[in-house]
């Protein structure tokens, strides 16, 4: 696109949950330069159950909260309200995997998925896996976008190679938020099944499972809890390989911190964690204890080098497609604002006590 306006693009970014990890990282995509000097950007916290939507100074509003039945009625005010801006979903949360494991209704929550991507102009989906699911399940004529969350590499370039260990237990680790979805609850009992001796599990992060998943580690002197985790850097160091036993992922920006860390990485094979492992022989079923466990006994120690070093290899050039991909989403941005052209915007209709 040849680029004949230079004035940033208002850009609201909606969120419903400030604090949620993964979606607020990757938000640190709109910090790299060559974007953010193409765009204004204000994070805004909503309250989706609401009807009565904000009035935005925007031409692009991207929404990053997960379509809902009681959220419909806000995306339609927000359209109405928003006449100038182009809407773009941002789907962080739903998966195939998450459906199968939470819909019991599959036909309805289709209906709310189509009802939701009309409403919306363009559809971001973080994994291929994801987008394909998404057009299957929505209906769409066209796949949605597709661009890979890029929260940044947090010094993990600098960690040193992992070595082949030739001695000594293999050093395990995982992190993220201690519930359901992420699977711990599995891995602890795999590591039940796993000679104490062979083996050390390093688990980093908090959540409302913490209770839960300590119980499950009783007896097992070879696991330590390590905390939030607020030095990836330092906790890679001390680790040969990495599990990722996660339930459903839509992306998984642990895989692309662990692949960047050059540590080998066991990947769960749901939603869009396969397509980030360079080697499909790390791509293993986490559907069970018994499984991890032996996903976990395959593991040669001395090929954990290697593909630590294929891991990194393969995000030479991560961030770079991430800013192609968002740099397209402004051309598109851009584009719907020079066809609005000089045309007066007309002033959004507002509600009795509803604030501009």
């Amino acid at each position: 696109m040849t680029r004949t306006n230079t004035t940033p693009l208002r850009t609201v970014h909606l969120l419903d949950d400030v604090n949620l990890g993964g979606v607020t990282r990757g938000l640190a995509v709109f910090e790299i330069p060559s974007l953010a000097a193409r765009m204004e950007n204000r994070v805004v916290e909503v309250d989706p159950a609401s009807p009565l939507a904000p009035c935005l100074d925007a031409d692009l509003i991207l929404v990053h909260f997960p379509p809902r039945w009681r959220a419909l009625p806000y995306l339609a005010m927000l359209r109405l309200r928003n006449p100038g801006a182009r809407i773009i979903q941002v789907e962080h949360s739903y998966t195939r995997a998450w459906a199968a494991r939470h819909v019991g209704k599959p036909g309805r929550f289709r209906a709310l998925l189509r009802l939701w991507c009309e409403a919306c102009d363009e559809i971001v989906c973080v994994s291929q896996g994801q987008g394909r699911w998404l057009q299957e399940a929505a209906g769409l004529e066209l796949p949605p976008t597709v661009i890979y969350p890029w929260g940044g590499d947090h010094g993990l370039y600098a960690v040193e190679p992992a070595r082949p260990r030739a001695q000594g237990p293999l050093r395990l680790g995982a992190y993220g938020r201690f519930a359901e979805q992420k699977g711990f609850d599995l891995l602890l009992e795999a590591m039940h099944l796993l000679a104490h001796d062979h083996y050390t599990l390093d688990l980093g992060g908090f959540g409302p499972d913490e209770a839960m998943l300590r119980e499950r580690a009783q007896g097992l002197d070879n696991v330590r809890f390590t905390g939030k985790v607020t030095d990836l850097p330092a906790f890679m160091a001390d680790l040969d390989v990495l599990v990722i036993p996660s339930r459903w992922e839509a992306f998984g920006q642990v895989g692309a911190e662990c692949k960047m860390a050059g540590r080998a990485t066991l990947f769960s094979d749901v939603d869009g964690l396969p397509e980030q492992a360079p080697d499909p022989a790390w791509i293993v079923d986490c559907s069970s204890p018994e499984t991890i466990a032996l996903a976990i006994a395959a593991i040669d120690p001395l090929e954990v080098g290697a593909a630590g070093a294929l891991n990194r290899t393969d995000m030479h050039g991560a961030r770079q497609a991430r800013i192609d991909g968002w740099s397209a989403v402004l051309d598109r941005g851009e584009t719907h604002r020079l066809r609005l052209g000089a045309r007066p915007r007309r002033v959004p209709f507002r509600l009795a006590g509803q604030p501009a």
